[in-house]
């Protein structure tokens, strides 16, 4: 994993699939998020999400959207950089094992935990990991 990657000029989040979603379906926080991506593409925020997170993302709205290809489309574009999983593996191996998660949410805390960096979610199993990454709750 990469430890103590940080950037003095740039705020940084994680982003897990539930604030992707709130986004795309327009639900509470979504105005957030729109600021998180205009701040994103004006080069003052690092938004990260990892792999997983993000066929979550594409997994919901195909089963909610047949004709998906404009919401993924959307998703592709967001200015948001998507972290391998690979490299987080044993990190969410430890996670699973410890707290009864998600293995998606475990991929989205273990790369919070690694960037040191707040993960944005509104899905309340993260409280479970509420003392080791910080929450930015939507």
């Amino acid at each position: 994993m990469r430890k103590g990657l940080k950037t003095l000029s740039t705020s940084r989040y994680v982003l897990d699939s539930f604030a992707v979603l709130a986004l795309m379906q327009r639900e509470q926080g979504a105005e957030h998020i729109r600021e998180l991506l205009r701040s994103a593409r004006q080069g003052t925020t690092e938004l990260h999400m990892s792999v997983i997170n993000l066929a979550e993302v594409q997994y919901r709205l195909m089963r909610e959207h047949p004709d998906s290809e404009r919401e993924l489309a959307v998703v592709a574009s967001l200015p948001i950089g998507f972290a391998s999983a690979d490299e987080y593996i044993s990190e969410v191996v430890r996670l699973k094992a410890r707290y009864p998660m998600s293995l998606a949410n475990c991929f989205a805390a273990a790369l919070a935990q690694d960037l040191g960096c707040p993960l944005i979610t509104g899905d309340p199993e993260f409280r479970k990991v509420e003392q080791i990454i910080q929450v930015e709750w939507l």
